[in-house]
């Protein structure tokens, strides 16, 4: 299904309004501290940050041992989010079938590219030469005489060129599509091999 212009021009704008907040968040990032300050402004020190999962040792206890990291041969292991498509799984390409134009030239159907549409005599095809149609009506064809009449026109459906221009099957027209991300095999997450 062929998008519309301001259906493309939406989606821009979109992708740039993301584009710029992500930008802004990074830039946000970049310039907090390292370390929190102290909340309610007292003189404690902040507690170092703990993976997720590792509770506070308590004084009477020994220290819990740490589970080492999964390997990255470990069928377990999530990954890492792959970085070439923000771990999606699939990246915009320029599209390649249609060569940059966004339509594609085909061969009429209805004339089967001669630009000529012939209709030969003989028992009406539309109707199966019953003069009437599946819905109760009355052949337009055969004006339910149930037989149809030779004659030949040029193609109305592709004004006798014998070729039609369509939108691009693979992009729409818009000259990208999606595909799946390579590097990640269309996972979003990234294994070391």
């Amino acid at each position: 299904m062929a998008k519309t212009d301001a259906q493309l021009e939406k989606r821009k704008r979109e992708t740039e309004k993301r584009k710029k907040l992500e930008r802004v968040i990074k830039k946000i990032a970049a310039e907090m501290p390292e370390e929190p300050a102290p909340a309610g402004g007292t003189a404690r020190a902040a507690a170092p940050l703990r993976p997720h999962g590792v509770s506070r040792p308590r004084p009477d206890t020994p220290p819990v041992e740490r589970v080492p990291a999964p390997s990255q041969s470990d069928p377990a292991d999530p990954g890492v989010k792959c970085l070439r498509c923000d771990g999606v799984g699939h990246v915009l390409s320029d599209c390649d079938q249609c060569k940059g134009r966004g339509t594609m030239v085909v061969s009429c159907r209805k004339c089967s590219g001669s630009g000529t549409y012939v209709q030969k005599a003989g028992p009406c095809t539309r109707c199966g030469a019953t003069g009437v149609l599946a819905d109760g009506h009355k052949c337009p064809r055969c004006k339910g005489h149930k037989v149809q009449l030779a004659f030949s026109t040029p193609c109305a459906k592709c004004a006798g060129t014998g070729s039609l221009s369509v939108a691009c099957k693979r992009c729409g027209g818009s000259l990208k599509y999606e595909a799946p991300c390579v590097t990640c095999n269309g996972t979003g997450r990234y294994h070391r091999k």
